[in-house]
């Protein structure tokens, strides 16, 4: 929570910018622990990419190694593939990304991805 500092009629009174929810998609949706998947994780997130300070972007505690706009302007982030894989195990993991606008009002997003171990043959 980012919290400002207000005078109104010689009273000072704390407000409080709540943060923005994001939609959040990540691809892989599955993360095959055991088997390289190129490299990254991408987070696609409903935010104009224009109005984020691309420093502050993280995913589960890890920071972005790429930030960029898509066809539409929004942000798209990439991760590296072993450190987000190094936080989760099956079934599931929830993945929260993190931010905050170049105005700084924190956002953020989750959706959980299918984890999964790869065996071999």
């Amino acid at each position: 929570m980012l919290g400002v500092l207000a005078l109104l009629s010689g009273v000072a009174v704390a407000v409080v910018a709540s943060s923005l929810d994001v939609g959040l998609q990540v691809a892989p949706a599955t993360l095959q622990l055991g088997v390289d998947q190129g490299g990254r994780v991408t987070a696609h997130v409903d935010i104009p990419f224009a109005r984020v300070d691309t420093g502050t972007v993280t995913m589960n505690g890890v920071a972005a190694v790429a930030c960029f706009a898509d066809d539409c302007g929004d942000l798209v982030a990439k991760f590296p593939e072993a450190a987000i894989e190094a936080n989760v195990a099956p079934p599931s993991a929830v993945m929260t990304l993190t931010g905050v606008t170049k105005d700084g009002i924190p956002f953020a997003g989750t959706t959980t991805v299918r984890v999964t171990v790869f065996r071999g043959r």
